[in-house]
């Protein structure tokens, strides 16, 4: 009994033995010549692989084609410059000759340097994922999805890889970001009613520009989204009414007796859709592979238009002394307040840097109170 016990237990030892061995199935790939063993993968984690590595090589392919034609249409604009030179006498034909020689050769050894650079790369990200070593911060660069596997757990990276091979692009798109100066213009308002130093304007948003005209780009519409909020301090202890009406009128009948007032601000946060045309110069520049591009740098631009969208809270921060004690208090949405909102925008500038001034066109309240109307001017990035 005993000795059938024993080869039970060999019987049972070389069989898990030989299951392991089949479960720990080895992959082959090759590169340069090099095979390169994947031990850990079953044959479906396999073809992901192979997978998410084909679209590695194509991404980097992709990204020395785009060298490759970015550096040989550098190499064209310099051959042209040569020949002008030869042509208006500052350079002669032999000179010229030398020099084209020489970026050749420079273009050449650059061109080679980077393709040696992509293939380290490929042949870096394949053997780390055969490497016991394996570290998939070595591919953040190539992740646009989520991946799951045996060997690195889940790893969920995002990133937006742009068309930078499509021919044309007519519409580009970013983030937009201002800070300004406001102040309610209106009939029966005076200068004694708001603190003006104290008032500010701040918004952030997310624009698309494209192109009217494909050729020289010279006319853009810009529309998007935008969050802006206005701050606007009272002077004097004035303060505004809440309820159906709202009125500036003096703060100390709506506080209790002996109360201090130290600051008074309405804000309002809204959401806005802008519009604008944008005329401005543009330099077209055509690749060796036949990109089209358009570069704003050093051009001057003015965009005109305007914006709708709706108010979204409208709050009035108390900040008074009493029986000395500080104390802060909001109110919030009780105020008689246009909802919709619209007006008038324009701006100038370069680049990215533009100097706007925008005008609503709306009353902030009903028309049963106070007549007043935004007017803003600042600095956007956009």
């Amino acid at each position: 009994m005993k000795n059938q016990l024993q080869i039970i237990t060999i019987l049972v030892m070389v069989l898990g033995s030989l299951w392991g061995t089949a479960q720990e199935k080895v992959h082959t790939d090759t590169i340069n010549g090099n095979v390169i063993e994947y031990k850990g993968y079953t044959d479906e984690e396999f073809k992901d692989l192979k997978v998410r590595l084909r679209s590695i090589t194509e991404y980097l392919e992709e990204r020395h084609e785009l060298f490759v034609s970015d550096k040989k249409t550098e190499f064209k604009d310099r051959i042209e410059k040569i020949n002008a030179s030869v042509e208006n006498g500052t350079a002669t034909l032999e000179e010229s000759e030398k020099i084209k020689k020489e970026h050749a050769e420079d273009l050449a050894r650059l061109i080679a340097a980077h393709r040696a650079k992509v293939d380290a790369h490929l042949n870096l990200i394949r053997t780390n994922r055969a490497s016991s070593f394996y570290d998939f911060t070595l591919e953040e660069e190539f992740d646009d999805q989520i991946e799951i596997s045996s060997k690195s757990g889940i790893n969920i990276r995002l990133q937006e890889r742009t068309k930078t091979k499509q021919k044309y692009i007519s519409t580009y798109s970013g983030f937009t970001l201002a800070f300004g100066y406001n102040f309610m213009n209106g009939e029966d308002l005076g200068i004694n009613d708001f603190s003006y130093p104290n008032n500010n304007y701040f918004s952030i948003g997310y624009q698309w520009k494209t192109t009217l005209d494909k050729d020289k780009n010279n006319f853009r519409l810009l529309y998007g989204v935008e969050y802006q909020s206005h701050g606007t301090e009272l002077n004097g202890g004035r303060f505004i009414t809440q309820g159906d009406q709202s009125l500036i009128a003096p703060l100390a009948s709506n506080l209790p007796l002996g109360a201090s007032v130290s600051k008074a601000k309405f804000r309002q946060d809204q959401i806005v859709f802008p519009l604008h045309l944008e005329i401005g110069g543009a330099k077209r520049k055509e690749y060796e592979d036949g990109r089209v591009r358009f570069r704003e740098d050093g051009y001057w631009k003015v965009g005109i238009g305007g914006f709708a969208g709706f108010n979204t809270s409208s709050r009035l921060k108390l900040k008074y002394e009493l029986d000395g004690r500080d104390i802060k208090e909001a109110r919030i949405n009780n105020f008689d307040n246009e909802k919709f909102i619209y007006g008038l925008d324009a701006y100038v500038g370069t680049e990215t840097l533009t100097f706007f001034g925008r005008m609503n066109l709306n009353n902030v309240f009903n028309n049963n109170s106070v007549d007043a109307q935004y007017i803003t001017f600042g600095i956007r990035l956009q």
